[in-house]
């Protein structure tokens, strides 16, 4: 009776310990300097929508994208009108040091992938 127990403890362990590690890696971080800001159509494959793309001056090919919702909260840009272009009064978040943590699910190519941010922190300018 101890022992099943003792066994059924030791595997709710490892399951807990499993899960946790399984939940840390379905994010990336990335630290750096915004150099761009732009905006396009289409934030995953089969949706479509608009989004803003943001590029790091330490991984310039690499492509980040935020909802339109997420870039007005986290401040990068200022909340605009339909226009496609994004003007420098727009652009609140160029040049600033930030940390993004995104979905490790990425998309694009191998040499310059795309990836979804979850979370933007500035980290000064």
């Amino acid at each position: 009776m101890y022992r099943n127990k003792a066994l059924l403890g030791l595997g709710l362990v490892l399951l807990i310990a499993w899960a946790g590690a399984a939940h840390g890696q379905a994010t990336k971080s990335f630290t750096g300097k915004i150099t761009e800001i732009a905006r396009g159509t289409q934030l995953d494959v089969g949706k479509s929508g608009t989004f803003y793309m943001v590029r790091l001056e330490e991984y310039p090919n690499i492509e980040f994208r935020l909802a339109s919702e997420d870039a007005v909260r986290f401040g990068v840009v200022a909340a605009g009108g339909p226009a496609q272009v994004v003007t420098s009064k727009m652009s609140k978040g160029l040049g600033w040091k930030v940390k993004l943590t995104c979905d490790t699910h990425k998309t694009g190519s191998l040499k310059n992938p795309v990836y979804k941010v979850i979370s933007l922190v500035r980290l000064g300018d």
